[in-house]
């Protein structure tokens, strides 16, 4: 058999749970890996009862960049009094119809 290497463009999105950002952060390229004997072993064996004719033989993983961050669910305290109200915009375009 012939052996191809193919490079494919992966986006990985990686949820931590952690007391913070650091410390998840942190965590992130420990599941960048490049999977170990055993699951390219299982991959393997499920390609070929699907009856695919090929083996992979090395997976590596590489990445450029650290991990940023998309979302969190970080209680943060509000700015201004607890009595401010927002404006929504029709208020504002009604405020301002009303300037001279």
């Amino acid at each position: 058999m012939n052996e191809y290497v193919f490079e494919v463009m992966l986006r990985a999105v990686v949820r931590v749970r952690a007391s913070d950002e650091g410390v998840a952060r942190e965590v992130v390229p420990s599941v960048l890996g490049a999977p170990g004997s055993v699951e390219i072993n299982l991959a393997n064996e499920n390609n070929a009862w699907l009856g695919q004719r090929a083996t992979v033989t090395k997976v590596d993983f590489m990445h450029k960049t650290g991990p940023r961050l998309l979302k969190d669910d970080v209680a943060r305290p509000q700015t201004g009094s607890p009595q401010a109200k927002t404006s929504t915009g029709a208020e504002r375009r009604v405020a301002a119809a009303r300037l001279p």
